[in-house]
């Protein structure tokens, strides 16, 4: 295979992965959460479809993404190298940490602590299990920090850098340096204590990002495309 059709189906490769992070972002967005009011019930998650389906999503999630943000990485390194690699890095932290937060829910949390919590047959041992369940929690909050903070940084390094581009580039700049923005407020809000932001945060997630999401990884994907396109019409 040429080195050219090597270029064009990594391009097109990476395209194809932003369409199915839209994909993934819609049904995280979009699908109900089973309802689970007490520590009960939410123990007894382990056996629901629709609950376990998000956690599988969610780890499928930041790969398709994470390999859809190469594509533009490889189109805009020489032009951009600082905001590039300081992107990539930081999308890196938020994907690798994202997955394991996952691991972390499917199997330990809802393969063994929580079975072995409803399944307990004396106190001891379901006081045990339930210590380990609430301690959970706190770790996958820890991964959460990673999360967003990571998130946050490479979405507003790789805007930093789309921004300069012409046409539909420059519009996906924009919008990422927008979720960059708001994704470092939410950290702001949570672990830095800044509650005056809760307001526009929770009404920015729930009235623009819940939509500009899905379509910013499309509108990558169909960036991606044209950029070949462009290369092509330029041989």
């Amino acid at each position: 295979m040429e080195r050219s059709e090597q270029h064009n189906y990594f391009l097109k490769s990476t395209a194809i992965c932003s369409f199915l992070g839209a994909l993934t972002t819609v049904l995280l967005i979009f699908l109900p959460n089973p309802d689970a009011p007490d520590f009960e019930t939410r123990s007894s998650l382990y056996n629901n479809g629709l609950y376990l389906s998000k956690l599988w999503i969610l780890f499928i999630h930041p790969q398709v993404n994470i390999l859809a943000s190469l594509g533009i990485a490889y189109l805009l390194f020489k032009k951009y190298p600082l905001q590039i690699i300081f992107g990539t890095l930081f999308l890196l932290v938020w994907a690798y940490t994202e997955m394991a937060q996952q691991s972390l829910l499917i199997d330990t949390f809802n393969q063994i602590w929580r079975p072995e919590y409803m399944e307990a047959d004396n106190e001891v041992s379901k006081n045990m299990f339930e210590t380990l369940i609430m301690a959970a929690n706190g770790i996958s909050d820890s991964k959460y920090f990673l999360v967003i903070y990571g998130f946050g940084l490479g979405s507003l390094f790789y805007g930093a850098a789309l921004i300069w581009e012409n046409g539909l580039g420059k519009w996906i700049g924009i919008a990422l340096l927008f979720i960059g923005i708001l994704s470092l407020s939410s950290f702001a809000r949570y672990y830095l204590g800044v509650t005056s932001l809760n307001e526009i945060v929770n009404w920015s997630y729930e009235w623009i990002y819940s939509y500009l999401q899905p379509l910013v990884r499309i509108a990558i994907g169909v960036w991606i495309l044209m950029e070949i396109k462009k290369e092509r019409s330029n041989m």
